[in-house]
């Protein structure tokens, strides 16, 4: 669940800066992103293995989304 929890990060920070400047391309943006993470999302994107590589050195454990469904079921 790497890219939905990335493009929706981007998209929180995108449509902060909108409300702020209240510049239409950034809402635009922000909608893009959140459609980006909503696809991720159905569509199962795997992660990529950089990212895989990355969570392993931060928690010291391999861990991929097929785990995490096994752990929540």
């Amino acid at each position: 669940m790497f890219y939905r929890d990335f493009f929706a990060a981007l998209c929180f920070i995108v449509f902060g800066a909108a409300l702020a400047f209240q510049h239409p391309y950034l809402f635009f943006a922000a909608m893009i992103l959140a459609c980006f993470s909503r696809t991720a999302s159905r569509k199962h994107w795997p992660n990529p293995p950089w990212a895989e590589r990355v969570f392993e050195r931060w928690y010291g454990e391999s861990w991929t989304d097929e785990e995490k469904h096994e752990e929540l079921e």
